[in-house]
């Protein structure tokens, strides 16, 4: 029975990847919405493995925005980290009404730009048009996140929404229901993140 089993993991390499990378994932979203250092090594880790299931599944703009989030990871990482030379105690905080135009500006051109390119380069791509928006509204949450701005989770609720119908649509079933597990999560870290913002500002 075991060997069954350990077999029909091994015959659908995909399926078996998708478990490992859905699993690392909710892992570190866990550890994000606790504002713990870990969750970063750990999506590099699912970055990793994602990248061969969006690639092998012809979402390829959802698998180079994986080498983006690695690049995101890891400046995070140190970000948060003993080793920036400048680091203290990471306050979170809201957006600014100036910051959150510019980054809307910035974010609607490299759609733009980057839809346009990526069509011209992946021509077997499943739904570029939408498969770019979701790599580019990621990115902006990520960026966000790093910044230790509380809208970062209203921002993955948004492109969660997104990414759960272009998953079934792509028949990767256990990514779509990541997703809706995400958007659970989503809300808590926006729940603890407020909660921790509030005690800032009364300590101070």
């Amino acid at each position: 029975m075991i060997e069954k089993i350990l077999s029909i993991f091994v015959q659908n390499r995909i399926f078996t990847l998708e478990i490992i990378a859905a699993t690392l994932t909710v892992w570190c979203v866990l550890l994000a919405a606790t504002n713990k250092i870990l969750n970063w090594p750990i999506s590099m880790i699912a970055s990793i493995f994602y990248f061969v299931i969006f690639f092998e599944n012809h979402f390829f703009s959802d698998a180079y925005l994986q080498i983006a989030f690695l690049i995101f990871q890891t400046y995070g990482w140190w970000y948060w980290s003993s080793f920036n030379p400048s680091k203290k105690e990471k306050e979170i905080s809201k957006i600014q009404k100036h910051q959150m135009i510019k980054l809307f500006i910035v974010s609607g051109f490299l759609y733009v730009i980057w839809l346009y390119c990526y069509k011209k380069f992946n021509p077997t791509a499943r739904i570029p048009e939408i498969d770019a928006l979701t790599t580019i509204v990621s990115l902006t949450a990520l960026y966000m996140q790093v910044k230790h701005w509380i809208e970062n989770w209203i921002v993955w609720i948004v492109v969660d929404l997104i990414y759960i119908p272009m998953y079934i649509y792509g028949n990767q079933i256990i990514t779509a229901f990541l997703y809706i597990l995400l958007i659970v999560i989503a809300i808590k870290g926006y729940s603890d993140w407020k909660r921790i913002s509030s005690n800032q500002i009364t300590k101070a």
